[in-house]
């Protein structure tokens, strides 16, 4: 169960539009975070997470693989403990729970808005109408530290920590309103290099049970 929540809340912080934009004074370190992104067309590379409660304690260890191409397709794969495998096409969300046998179709611009990720796909604007941004002192010139606040309050999140060495983001730290914490750190990252478009199409497994909740149901 923990596992299908936290994925949940990847995939509505991988997916999210920022909500519409006024005009407002942007910070310099939310320029500065939209700078490193701005040439950024795809981004690939292998993930472990780590989900902690409020003690501290380890509850949850996973394993897989990120890819992500602007401007709204990812792919989202846990290889370990409990695969499983989110795709967004641009249109549908598309969720398989291997252990269920169940996948889950949503509508995708009906996840709910505000990701922690949302630099991966948005400019400034958008960023400063989603987002208090806080750039953090580091020790390592080749290192830039985030700090990201959501501005709505139907937020799922308190605050993300996002770190970029050489330009490339590397690791992210999310606590959630339920005061669990999650690491998540990439690795073998690659940027803008050519990605297959299959990785975009999901192909409907024989024999699983399917959850349609999108708003109007397309044949």
């Amino acid at each position: 169960m923990l596992k299908r929540c936290f994925s949940g809340l990847m995939a509505s912080c991988l997916l999210m539009l920022a909500p519409v934009i006024n005009s407002q004074e942007i910070s310099p370190a939310t320029q500065s975070m939209a700078a490193l992104i701005k040439n950024l067309k795809t981004y690939q590379a292998d993930f472990d997470q780590r989900v902690m409660n409020e003690y501290g304690k380890e509850m949850d260890y996973s394993t897989g693989t990120f890819t992500i191409q602007k401007p709204n397709h990812f792919r989202w794969e846990v290889k370990e403990q409990f695969p499983q495998l989110i795709v967004a096409d641009g249109e549908h969300l598309w969720t398989h729970d291997m252990d269920l046998e169940q996948v889950t179709i949503q509508n995708q611009n009906e996840v709910v808005a505000g990701s922690p990720l949302l630099f991966l796909t948005s400019g400034a604007k958008q960023l400063a109408a989603s987002f208090d941004i806080t750039q953090l002192e580091v020790k390592e010139a080749v290192h830039q530290l985030f700090s990201l606040k959501p501005k709505s309050e139907e937020s799922v999140f308190d605050s993300v920590t996002i770190l970029f060495e050489e330009g490339k983001l590397t690791e992210l730290y999310l606590a959630d309103t339920l005061g669990q914490n999650t690491i998540v750190k990439f690795y073998h990252v690659k940027q803008n290099e050519k990605i297959d478009p299959a990785l975009f199409s999901f192909q409907m497994p024989e024999g699983v049970d399917i959850v349609d909740s999108r708003a109007t149901v397309t044949e």
